[in-house]
C-alpha cells in the first residue's frame, strides 16, 4: 500500500490519479476535507496533524496493518515528515540532510555554494536584526520555509526592504504550515527568463521531462500567472537546463521521486537557481506535462517511491500551457471575462476553468483570491506561449459595483 503523506494541492491530483489507477493508498492528512469523493471511496484516509509526527504515522500503519510499499509526500510541507518516515519502514527515501535542503532556502543555498551550484547571494534576517538591506537594490525577500510564491517580494528601495521584512516577521497563520519559520531570506535579485524543470528520480537515475516556462506577474509580487509545458528536445534552453537539473538533482542527491527545479538564466546566459523542492509541482503542472510532452508525473513518482523505473521519454512533440486570468482591482467577480472570446475560438484551446464563483470577492495582491480562470491551451511551442502571453495581456476581469451589476 502506498502511503501519500498530506496530499495537497498537486497531492489532491496525485491521490485522485492513484485510485483512478487502481494504486492502493492510505492517505493520512490533516485536512480530509479537501480531498474529492473519489479518494475518500478508494483510499483509506486517516486523520494525522504534523504536530503528532512521524511517531504517530508509524503507529498507523501498525495498527490499520497494512503494509506500506512506498511514501510519497502530498506536499512541499509533508516532505521532511514523509522522507523520515520512508527512512523508518525500510522504502526509498531521502536522507535528512536532502529532506532539509529542500526545505529550508538558507540551507538550500549553503548546498548550492558548497558545491558550486549558481545561486543568488543571500542572507537571513530575523525581527532582531533589520537593518540596512544588505544587497543593492532591487533585492529580493521571501520567507526561509515557506511554499509557494507567498510574501515573495521585489524591494526597490529601504522602504520596501523594510515593510517586506516586517510582513515576514509578524504573518499570522501561514496556510497549511504547522511550524513556519519567521525568518525573511534577503538574496539578491537576478533578472531573467524564469523556468522550471520537472522530472524524478528511480532506480534507473533522473528524468527530466520538461522544460516549463513561466509568466509571473509584474513586480514588486512574484505570482505565477502562466506556465507552458515543453518537451526538452523542442525547448531552445533544452539542453543547457537538462544539464543544470541533473547538476542539481546529483548536489542536492535527490535519490527517489519527483522534483521540481525554479531557475533564472542570467544575463551571462548560465542558469542559477532559484528553489528546488523534492516534490510534484503545483499549480496544474503535472497536468500540463502530460497533455504536452505526455509523461504522467504521477504514476512516474509512484513507481519510483516503491523502488521501480518509470518510462521516462516525452511521447508527444507538442506543449501545453495555461494562464491564470486573475483581477487587477479589489472587488466582486461579476461573474464574465472581457476579451476572453477569440482566445475561445484558437484551433489550440482546450478549455477554461473556473476557479471564483460569480460574486466571489477578489483581491490583486492576495495569491490566495485573485485568481479567477485557468485557460488552457496545446499545440506548437512558440504558439502556445504565445496565446498564454496575450491572455495575460489582453483578458479583463469584471468587476460588480456594490449593487450587483
Amino acid at each position: 500500500m502506498l502511503i501519500v503523506v498530506q496530499p495537497l494541492s498537486a497531492g489532491i491530483q496525485l491521490a485522485s490519479r492513484l485510485v483512478a489507477a487502481g494504486v492502493p493508498c492510505l492517505i493520512p492528512t490533516q485536512f480530509p476535507d479537501l480531498l474529492p469523493a473519489e479518494v475518500h471511496s478508494g483510499a483509506r484516509v486517516v486523520d494525522w496533524h504534523p504536530d503528532h509526527g512521524v511517531p504517530a504515522l508509524l503507529d498507523l500503519v501498525d495498527r490499520l496493518g497494512v503494509t506500506p510499499t512506498g511514501v510519497i509526500a502530498g506536499f512541499e510541507y509533508a516532505v521532511g515528515a514523509a522522507a523520515e518516515l520512508a527512512r523508518s519502514l525500510g522504502l526509498p527515501a531521502l536522507s535528512q540532510d536532502t529532506a532539509e535542503a529542500v526545505r529550508q532556502k538558507d540551507v538550500m543555498r549553503e548546498r548550492c555554494v558548497k558545491h558550486g551550484i549558481a545561486v543568488p547571494a543571500s542572507i537571513t534576517i530575523s525581527a532582531d536584526e533589520v537593518g540596512e538591506c544588505p544587497f543593492a537594490f532591487p533585492a529580493v525577500v521571501k520567507p526561509a520555509d515557506w511554499g509557494g510564491s507567498l510574501m515573495v517580494r521585489l524591494v526597490r528601495d529601504a522602504d520596501e526592504y523594510q515593510r517586506a521584512c516586517a510582513e515576514i516577521h509578524r504573518y499570522g497563520e501561514v496556510k497549511f504550515h504547522h511550524d513556519p519559520r519567521r525568518v525573511a531570506l534577503v538574496e539578491e535579485y537576478v533578472d531573467g527568463p524564469e523556468f522550471s524543470l520537472e522530472g524524478w528520480v528511480d532506480a534507473a537515475g533522473p528524468h527530466i521531462v520538461s522544460i516549463t516556462t513561466k509568466l509571473l506577474s509584474a513586480p514588486p509580487q512574484f505570482f505565477e500567472m502562466g506556465h507552458v509545458a515543453t518537451p526538452p528536445q523542442r525547448s531552445p534552453h533544452g539542453r543547457l537546463l537538462h544539464e543544470f537539473a541533473a547538476q542539481v538533482v546529483a548536489a542536492f542527491d535527490i535519490t527517489v521521486g519527483p522534483f521540481h527545479i525554479e531557475t533564472r538564466i542570467a544575463a551571462d546566459g548560465h542558469p542559477v537557481l532559484i528553489e528546488v523542492g523534492a516534490r510534484l509541482a503545483g499549480d496544474c503542472i503535472p497536468e500540463l506535462v502530460m497533455a504536452g510532452p505526455g509523461v504522467d508525473l504521477y504514476l512516474a513518482a509512484a513507481e519510483a517511491a516503491r523502488g521501480g523505473r518509470y518510462v521516462d521519454q516525452p511521447v508527444s512533440s507538442v506543449s501545453a500551457g495555461l494562464a491564470f486570468v486573475t483581477t487587477d482591482r479589489p472587488g466582486v467577480f461579476a461573474g464574465s471575462l472581457s476579451g476572453i472570446e477569440p482566445f475561445l475560438d484558437a484551433d489550440e484551446f482546450v478549455r477554461i476553468v473556473f476557479e471564483a464563483e460569480r460574486g466571489a470577492a477578489l483581491d490583486p495582491d492576495d495569491i490566495f483570491h485573485n485568481r479567477v480562470a485557468q485557460v488552457h491551451f496545446v499545440g506548437e511551442p512558440g504558439r502556445v506561449e504565445d496565446l498564454v502571453g496575450a491572455v495575460l495581456r489582453d483578458v479583463r476581469v469584471d468587476i460588480s459595483d456594490k449593487e450587483g451589476n
